[in-house]
């Protein structure tokens, strides 16, 4: 059996039927923009991938009835379907290929937590930077800087742009200097440069994954705060 993300299943039947509830009033706009919704919270998720039938059966025992994670989505759902209603359809998405000229970064996928514990932290600013400014996002649903919240698990998810001076060169596999910068007022900064590859269209989407960043607190803080 193929790789397969579970979340994708079950975000997909939660947006089915918070939309189903909305067909009432007549919110077109909305229905016709679903797999953007649907995209939305899964770029605000942690996965959870299986191989196999009885790890999908296993998978959906563990997701579906786990109430907590249910009220994320659900809470995500909103935000997402508040985010599409609030843009005017040439500002969403849409076909990536037709608003490229066929060479990509690839996404960027990171988790965040405190060295100690490995508890979340709630409203750290992750970032991007590139030439020491803001990376320009290639979708508008994409927040830089992203704030941490518990609802995403200590993941973030970054899709920059390629900046004009890597179109000019239109050459794959041509290297990129980024930075990563994470701040909160109760712990050390952290400040993380990488290079990303420039990639082709057909590889449109690839994934950069960075090492777990764990933060490190200012010396007397109280980590009571993670656990509450």
């Amino acid at each position: 059996m193929a790789v397969k993300n579970l979340m994708e299943d079950i975000v997909s039947a939660l947006i089915e039927e918070v939309l189903s509830k909305m067909k009432d009033q007549d919110d077109t706009d909305t229905i016709i923009y679903k797999d953007d919704i649907i995209t939305y919270v899964l770029n605000r998720i942690p996965p959870k991938y299986y191989t196999s039938e009885r790890g999908m059966l296993h998978g959906k025992i563990d997701s579906q009835f786990v109430f907590q994670q249910k009220t994320d989505i659900l809470l995500l759902a909103h935000e997402a379907i508040n985010t599409v209603k609030k843009r005017r359809s040439s500002e969403l998405p849409g076909s990536m290929e037709e608003k490229t000229e066929g060479f990509f970064l690839p996404h960027i996928l990171g988790e965040l937590l405190e060295e100690t514990t490995f508890s979340i932290i709630p409203d750290v600013s992750v970032m991007l930077l590139y030439k020491d400014k803001p990376a320009e996002m290639i979708d508008v649903n994409w927040k830089n800087p992203y704030i941490t919240n518990k609802s995403t698990k200590g993941f973030f998810h970054f899709w920059p742009k390629l900046p004009d001076s890597g179109k000019d060169n239109k050459k794959s596999g041509e290297k990129l200097q980024f930075t990563l910068v994470c701040t909160h007022p109760k712990f050390n900064e952290k400040k993380i440069d990488f290079d990303l590859s420039v990639v082709e269209n057909r590889n449109s989407y690839k994934s950069y994954i960075m090492p777990m960043i764990l933060m490190e607190k200012l010396e007397g803080v109280d980590l009571s705060f993670l656990i509450d």
